[in-house]
């Protein structure tokens, strides 16, 4: 509970104030509406600080008067979009068992796309909504005997699915996912009883992604900048002044704030590619799963020693979808050619019966997506928590993620 109402603080949410009158009239009850749809609408292009309630009400084709007769400020609306999403979700997402759960919970969001999507930009900057949306699917979960490891193997590739798939370009079936799920990646059980201990000893390096010191030492401040501050609290003038150099030296590199968050999101994936590419050369003699963890691992610590680093890629999502989906498609793609080099020589051999008349190619993509997500969610449960510092319970938690991996969840379909 502590932690709840610690989260809470993120985020000024005016419940205590006078409540707002409750339409009676229909027309009052449809101006409310309208409000509510036009905020959804935008929230779902818009980060919560970029929209303003002007633009909230010129949306919705109503006066700035018409607003303030039914919300007191723009976070009370947004707080009543999700007080709406979280009952909605209690209510819908019940099922004999955890699958049936996964499907209705993929119903829903294809019937409120926008506001999934909503939801999703928005979840990075308040805790106090990623804590409620979690709470939801843990109770769930939980009814129907997963652990918390479990939790987190079937729900992150989910997630991931339905928040990323139309970005990266990818169409999937719900129940291929599932079933990927449920009965794992590889066609025999796992080869090893314990990981070796070699995928837990990979220390990241830093990879000189920049020839000209000078922009890479805009670069660096900005991402020391961005990570504490924020984007949108940042100014040219502070990533200057960090640099020691004029104003007019960092237009000379970069034309806006914008296009140094675009570089900066590029250098960001090459170092993070670098090392994972690294850890998992590490143990290349062992199976992909094997690999894979060790990718995990080398992705967690790269991040441990740059913390800014991935909190600029998860804000970054929600003010330039071009940049965020360069940043998931390059590693979507190089995902894939790596699966595909696995199933080629040997390392990884598919549970491929399970999946029908489906083709290689397509399993491929569900498992890069599988994996992108569990990396995802990985990320917000160390990183953003401040957990990275817990190695022994991350190298206990990847343990448990690799038996799923290889094995699946083993609840019927």
């Amino acid at each position: 509970m502590k932690k709840r109402e610690m989260s809470q603080k993120n985020v000024t949410i005016t419940r205590n104030k006078k409540a707002k009158r409750i339409p009676q009239r229909a027309d009052g009850i449809e101006s409310k509406n309208k409000l509510k749809m036009a905020a959804i609408e935008l929230f779902s292009k818009n980060n919560f600080a970029d929209v303003s309630i002007s633009q909230i009400t010129k949306h919705a084709g109503l006066s700035t008067a018409a607003f303030y007769q039914y919300y007191i400020n723009k976070d009370e609306l947004f707080r009543v979009i999700v007080d709406d999403f979280i009952r909605d979700l209690k209510q819908s997402l019940e099922g004999k068992s955890i699958t049936d759960v996964a499907l209705k919970y993929f119903e829903y969001c294809n019937r409120n796309k926008k506001l999934i999507q909503a939801i999703h930009l928005n979840e990075y900057h308040f805790e106090w909504l990623r804590n409620e949306f979690e709470d939801v699917i843990h109770s769930i979960s939980e009814k129907h005997g997963l652990s918390d490891v479990g939790f987190f193997y079937f729900w992150s590739p989910i997630r991931f699915v339905i928040n990323f798939g139309d970005l990266l370009g990818v169409k999937v079936e719900p129940n291929v996912l599932l079933s990927l799920i449920v009965n794992g990646i590889q066609k025999e059980k796992k080869e090893l009883q314990n990981l070796p201990k070699e995928v837990f000893t990979f220390t990241p390096e830093k990879h000189v992604l920049e020839v000209d010191e000078k922009r890479e030492l805009i670069l660096a401040n900005a991402e020391s900048l961005f990570g504490t501050y924020g984007y949108q609290k940042t100014q040219i003038y502070d990533i200057a002044k960090a640099s020691g150099i004029g104003v007019g030296t960092v237009y000379l590199y970069f034309e806006n704030k914008k296009e140094i968050l675009r570089e900066l999101v590029r250098w960001i994936n090459k170092g993070l590619r670098y090392n994972v590419r690294k850890a998992m050369e590490n143990v290349k003699q062992y199976p992909r799963l094997v690999q894979e963890i060790a990718g995990l691992y080398a992705f967690v610590q790269f991040f441990k020693s740059h913390a800014n680093m991935y909190k600029i890629v998860r804000e970054s999502q929600s003010l330039d979808l071009e940049i965020a989906k360069d940043y998931y498609t390059s590693i979507f793609i190089s995902y894939c050619k790596a699966l595909e080099n696995s199933v080629n020589d040997g390392k990884l051999q598919l549970n491929s019966e399970k999946f029908g008349t489906i083709d290689t190619k397509s399993i491929l993509q569900y498992i890069a997506m599988l994996l992108m997500g569990i990396g995802h969610y990985l990320g917000e449960r160390y990183i953003l928590a401040g957990k990275v510092s817990d190695t022994e319970k991350l190298e206990r938690f990847l343990e448990d993620i690799y038996v799923y991996l290889s094995e699946g969840l083993g609840v019927a379909m």
